[in-house]
């Protein structure tokens, strides 16, 4: 499958694992809205054009995120849902586990421990 082009501002970055791509986030602090609304547009694009239905989200770099992040992330998780894709999600810090516990979306998102688990969970 293509990738779609990244602006050289991208806030992702992209493996491809055969069918799944997992996605990586290059800032730590996913807080500022400007800044979230190009991560949306990026991370729905890898769906709406791009046409990948299994998807990794690596937070391993990722301390902090906002409720409007959430937002796009259950927006993907729908998005990839609709179109019999799927979502797994790794690599969890502290500050963003506690966010998802208590927002009850640790049991709506699919989490595992690590890439291999989550590429596993996806390609099983």
């Amino acid at each position: 499958m293509p990738l779609p082009g990244h602006q050289s501002n991208s806030y992702i970055t992209l493996a491809e694992h055969g069918d799944v791509l997992v996605v990586g986030f290059k800032t730590r602090l996913l807080n500022d809205e400007e800044n979230i609304e190009q991560l949306g547009q990026e991370l729905f694009s890898l769906v709406e054009q791009a046409n990948w239905l299994k998807l990794v989200l690596d937070l391993t770099n990722v301390e902090y995120l906002t409720s409007s992040v959430l937002g796009k992330l259950i927006t993907l998780h729908r998005k990839l849902h609709r179109s019999q894709g799927k979502m797994v999600l790794f690599g969890l810090s502290e500050g963003v586990d506690s966010i998802l516990r208590t927002s009850n979306l640790l049991t709506y998102f699919a989490v595992a421990e690590n890439r291999d688990a989550a590429i596993a969970q996806l390609t099983s």
